[in-house]
């Protein structure tokens, strides 16, 4: 299983990140999310704009955006809650490697 470990850069849509594989790779987006945000309730519908698409964040697993959903916790109350892709899935819409961080 890959996951991402960190965010290298981020520009128009595209993410690059380093792997846990040691990899870096650059995540372009934009389809998905022309593809998932095609009406204002998707959640996904607030990444297309650019400044809040910048505001992605990494956990050391995947990444994310705070407070991009709301969920209902365990005790019934709406609460938000991060807006994140699976990795493996972000792992499969990369390009080729960018370059391979040699670990020391």
């Amino acid at each position: 299983m890959k996951w991402i470990t960190e965010i290298v850069s981020i520009e128009a849509y595209k993410i690059t990140c380093k792997w846990n594989n040691n990899e870096i790779k650059t995540i372009d987006l934009e389809s998905f999310i022309l593809k998932n945000a095609k009406s204002e309730k998707s959640s996904f519908y607030q990444l297309l704009d650019k400044k809040r698409f910048n505001e992605v964040k990494c956990d050391g697993t995947t990444i994310y955006w705070e407070n991009g959903i709301k969920m209902i916790d365990y005790d019934g109350m709406e609460k938000p809650a991060h807006l994140d892709i699976d990795p493996h899935v972000l792992y499969e819409m990369t390009s080729k490697v960018i370059h391979i961080h040699e670990s020391v």
